[in-house]
C-alpha cells in the first residue's frame, strides 16, 4: 500500500490562519465606501423578469435562462455578448454521466474526454485551449495530478463560458472557463436515495437530502454523500470513492444569504492511462502481431495507485444593502493529498517484435493547499432608458504545493499479449527526491459595467489589474503585472434575434513546475468574437451562432521525451465557428444539438505551422429526450444521442487520429416516488482512440458502458 502523506507543517497551518485574516482585510477596503449606501444618490431601478432569476437554483429541463459565470451577475444568457452553454442537472441525469468530462459531450466547442479514459482527471478543450476549472466561482485546480476529480452527483449545473474571461476571474484560458455549481440547501424538504449498478462491476449508493432546520425556514441544510466500489475498462484498475458534502444556509431575511459548504472526498484507484504505442493501436503491430488489447494493464498490481484525498470548506455570502447595492464574498480553503504511482511504456513507446514493451516507473506524492477569495460589490441603477449593472471586486488566491517524486528506467519489460506481473525493479524510499515548495499568489482588482440602452442596446465594458507571483524553493521566481480588458456590444431586436460583437483578453499564471523544477510563464491570449442569439417567441427554444479568432502565447505542449512533463510552445492561433440549439419541440420533447469548426495552428515555437494536438476540426452532436406521458404512456421516457468527433493531428502534422461516430441511449420509467433508468453509452462498443500524439502514444476512448439506476424520492 502507498505510504502515508505527511500532514501539513506548522508553517503551512500558520499560512492558513494568516490567509483567512488577509481575506478579511481585502474585504474591508473594498466595501467600506458602501457603509452609508442607504443615502446614495443613485437612482434604483425596478428589476423584473429573467434578470432576477436565481441562476444557482435547480433548472427544470435542459435550458437555463441565466448564468453567473460570464459576468458574475444574474444576467440572462440571451442578453450576454459571449457564447455560454449550461449543462443542467436534468441533462446530466438523463445522459447518465459518471464524471465531469462525460457531462460535456454534447456542448458546442468543447472537446470532451480529450485524453480518453483517464482516472487521473477530467480533460477537455474549448476552442483549442485548456479551460481552467472553477467550482462555485472559485478556482478549483492549481497544476495537475494533485487533487481528486469532482463528483458529478454533488453538482447542480455546469456552466461553460467560451472565450477569455480573465477580467472577471484573472485565472482563465483564452479558450474559456468551466464553472461547476454545487448543490445548495433548498427550502422544501426532500430526500433522494440513489442506487447504481453497471459495467465493470460498478456499484454506487448515494443520498441527497435537503430542507429547513427550523420552523421559520431561516436555516436550511443539505447533505450529499456518495459511496462507490467499481472497476474500470482497464484490467487491475479500480475506481472507488467516498464523498461527504454537507452544507448549511442562513437566510435571516430576503436580503442576506450565507451558505457554508464542507467537502470530504477520498478516492482509491489506479491509473487507466497506459500510454499505448502507435504500433498495435493506430498503426499495424510489427511482425504480424495482432492489435494490443485496449484493456491491457501496463503497470503492476502491487504498485499502481492513484489515491487522492481532499478536505475543503467554502463560504458563500451575499447581502443586499438596498435596491442599489449588493455585497458578496466567496471563499474556499482546501487541502489535498495524492499518491500517484504508475508503470508505463518507456518513451517513445515501442512495441517490440516479441510483443514486449520496455517500461519505466514513476511515483509522485504532491500536497496542495489553496485559499481563494472573491469580494464583490454590485450596484444596479439608472433610468428607464439607460441602466447600469456595475460590479467591482478584489480577489486573492494563494496555492502552495510540495511533495516528493521518483523515477526509474529499465524496470522490466511486459508482454502486452500475455502479461506476467511481479518481475520488475521496485521504487524504494532512497529513490525519492523532494519536490521544491512552489507558491503562487495572485491579487486582482476588477471593474465591469453592463449597460442597457432603450431596452435594445446592451454594452459590457470591463477592466482588470492582476499581480501574480510564482516562487519556487531553490529555483527561479517571477512576478508579473497584467491588465486585461473586455468589451461587448449586443442589439436586441423585437423578434428575438440579438447579434453581438465582443473582444476579450486572458491571463493565466500556471501553478506548476517543469521537469527542471522551473516555473512556467503565464499564458496570455486575446479573442474577437461575432455572434447572434435567437429566442423563438412564445417558445422555450434558443439558438446561438458564433465565429471567433483567438491567439495565445506561452501555451504548454506535451514533452516529446517525457510524458509527465510539458513544454511551452510559443504562440498559437485558433479560428472557428459554433452552432448550438436548445429546441422545445413540444411539451415533453426536448432536443439539443451542436456543431463546431475549430482550425488551429502553431504560429511560433516547436512544430511551427502544425495544428494543435488533439483538437478535432469538426465536432457535432445531437440528443433527443421524449416523455411519453404526453402520448398516453404514463411514466415512460426515452432518449437517444449521436456524437461525431472528427479526426485530429498529433501536434507535428505527421499522424492523424481517425474520426469516430458514437451513439448513446436511455430509457426510464417513473411511478410514484420510484424512478428506474438504464443508460447505454457507445452502444456499438466502438473501439477508438481519442488522440495519438507525436511523442508516440495513444489514448483509448470510452468503450460501451451500461448503467442502471434506481431512485427513490420522498
Amino acid at each position: 500500500m502507498p505510504s502515508a502523506i505527511p500532514r501539513p507543517s506548522r508553517q503551512l497551518r500558520s499560512f492558513t490562519t494568516s490567509a483567512w485574516l488577509a481575506s478579511g482585510l481585502l474585504l474591508t477596503p473594498l466595501f467600506s465606501p458602501l457603509v452609508h449606501a442607504e443615502t446614495s444618490t443613485l437612482d434604483a431601478i425596478e428589476v423584473t423578469g429573467d434578470r432576477v432569476e436565481n441562476p444557482r437554483a435547480p433548472v427544470d429541463g435542459y435550458r437555463a435562462n441565466s448564468a453567473l459565470s460570464a459576468t458574475k451577475t444574474s444576467t440572462p444568457i440571451a442578453e450576454t455578448p459571449q457564447a455560454i452553454s449550461v449543462v443542467t442537472r436534468d441533462q446530466m441525469e438523463d445522459q447518465g454521466v459518471t464524471n465531469v468530462q462525460e457531462a460535456l459531450r454534447y456542448s458546442a466547442g468543447v472537446g470532451a474526454e480529450q485524453y480518453g479514459v483517464d482516472s487521473r482527471g477530467d480533460w477537455q478543450s474549448i476552442r483549442g485551449g485548456d479551460p481552467v476549472i472553477f467550482l462555485d466561482g472559485l478556482q478549483k485546480g492549481f497544476g495537475f495530478y494533485n487533487r481528486p476529480r469532482t463528483e458529478p452527483y454533488t453538482l447542480e449545473r455546469i456552466e461553460i463560458v467560451r472565450g477569455p474571461s480573465s477580467v472577471m476571474y484573472g485565472q482563465g484560458n483564452v479558450g474559456g472557463v468551466i464553472n461547476l455549481a454545487s448543490k445548495r440547501p433548498l427550502e422544501e424538504q426532500q430526500t433522494e436515495l440513489n442506487l447504481q449498478v453497471g459495467s465493470h462491476a460498478r456499484k454506487q449508493a448515494a443520498i441527497d437530502t435537503t430542507g429547513p432546520l427550523n420552523a421559520d425556514g431561516t436555516l436550511l441544510y443539505r447533505l450529499v454523500a456518495v459511496g462507490r466500489d467499481s472497476d474500470t475498462q482497464v484490467k487491475q484498475v479500480e475506481d472507488n470513492r467516498v464523498v461527504i458534502a454537507p452544507s448549511i444556509t442562513w437566510r435571516p431575511s430576503d436580503r442576506t444569504d450565507w451558505t457554508v459548504m464542507a467537502l470530504h472526498q477520498k478516492d482509491r484507484g489506479g491509473s487507466t492511462t497506459q500510454f499505448l504505442p502507435h504500433a498495435g493501436t493506430i498503426k499495424p503491430a510489427p511482425n504480424g502481431l495482432p492489435d494490443i488489447p485496449i484493456d491491457v494493464f501496463m503497470s503492476e498490481p502491487d504498485f499502481d495507485a492513484y489515491d487522492t484525498e481532499e478536505n475543503a470548506v467554502t463560504s458563500l455570502f451575499s447581502h443586499r444593502i438596498n435596491d442599489v447595492w449588493t455585497l458578496r464574498q466567496n471563499l474556499r480553503y482546501s487541502e489535498s493529498e495524492v499518491t500517484y504511482q504508475s508503470i508505463y511504456t518507456a518513451f517513445p513507446p515501442t512495441l517490440q517484435n516479441d510483443g514486449t514493451v520496455p517500461r519505466v516507473a514513476y511515483a509522485n506524492e504532491p500536497n496542495l493547499t489553496s485559499l481563494t477569495v472573491d469580494n464583490q460589490a454590485e450596484a444596479v441603477f439608472g433610468t428607464n432608458d439607460f441602466t447600469h449593472t456595475v460590479i467591482a471586486g478584489v480577489d486573492y488566491q494563494r496555492a502552495e504545493s510540495d511533495g516528493r517524486t521518483a523515477f526509474l528506467t529499465d524496470i522490466g519489460d511486459l508482454n502486452v499479449y500475455n502479461p506476467v506481473y511481479g518481475n520488475y525493479t521496485r521504487i524504494t524510499d532512497a529513490d525519492y527526491s523532494d519536490i521544491p515548495e512552489n507558491v503562487v499568489r495572485q491579487t486582482g482588482v476588477y471593474l465591469q459595467d453592463q449597460m442597457t440602452i432603450n431596452d435594445r442596446w446592451i454594452a459590457v465594458l470591463g477592466l482588470r489589474y492582476d499581480n501574480a507571483r510564482n516562487k519556487t524553493e531553490g529555483g527561479e521566481s517571477f512576478e508579473d503585472h497584467e491588465i486585461t480588458t473586455r468589451a461587448g456590444l449586443m442589439y436586441k431586436t423585437s423578434f428575438g434575434l440579438s447579434p453581438y460583437i465582443s473582444y476579450a483578453e486572458s491571463f493565466q499564471p500556471i501553478n506548476a513546475l517543469n521537469a527542471s523544477n522551473q516555473p512556467f510563464k503565464p499564458l496570455e491570449g486575446e479573442q474577437v468574437e461575432l455572434g447572434a442569439k435567437y429566442e423563438l417567441p412564445g417558445s422555450g427554444s434558443f439558438f446561438t451562432a458564433t465565429v471567433y479568432d483567438l491567439t495565445e502565447k506561452n501555451r504548454r505542449a506535451p514533452d516529446p521525451l517525457n510524458p509527465n512533463n510539458q513544454i511551452q510552445n510559443g504562440k498559437t492561433e485558433a479560428r472557428g465557428a459554433e452552432l448550438e440549439a436548445y429546441i422545445d419541440v413540444n411539451p415533453g420533447w426536448d432536443l439539443i444539438a451542436s456543431y463546431a469548426y475549430t482550425d488551429t495552428e502553431v504560429k511560433e515555437g516547436t512544430n511551427e505551422g502544425a495544428h494543435l494536438p488533439s483538437i478535432p476540426k469538426h465536432t457535432a452532436s445531437a440528443w433527443s429526450q421524449h416523455d411519453f406521458s404526453i402520448a398516453g404512456i404514463p411514466g415512460f421516457r426515452a432518449g437517444a444521442g449521436v456524437r461525431y468527433v472528427g479526426s485530429s493531428w498529433d501536434g507535428a502534422d505527421e499522424l492523424k487520429t481517425p474520426a469516430v461516430t458514437l451513439f448513446d441511449a436511455m430509457v426510464g420509467y417513473g411511478r410514484g416516488n420510484w424512478d428506474l433508468s438504464l443508460n447505454v453509452n457507445n452502444i456499438e462498443d466502438e473501439t477508438y482512440f481519442s488522440t495519438c500524439l507525436a511523442r508516440g502514444d495513444c489514448f483509448v476512448g470510452t468503450k460501451r458502458t451500461v448503467t442502471g439506476s434506481v431512485n427513490y424520492k420522498f
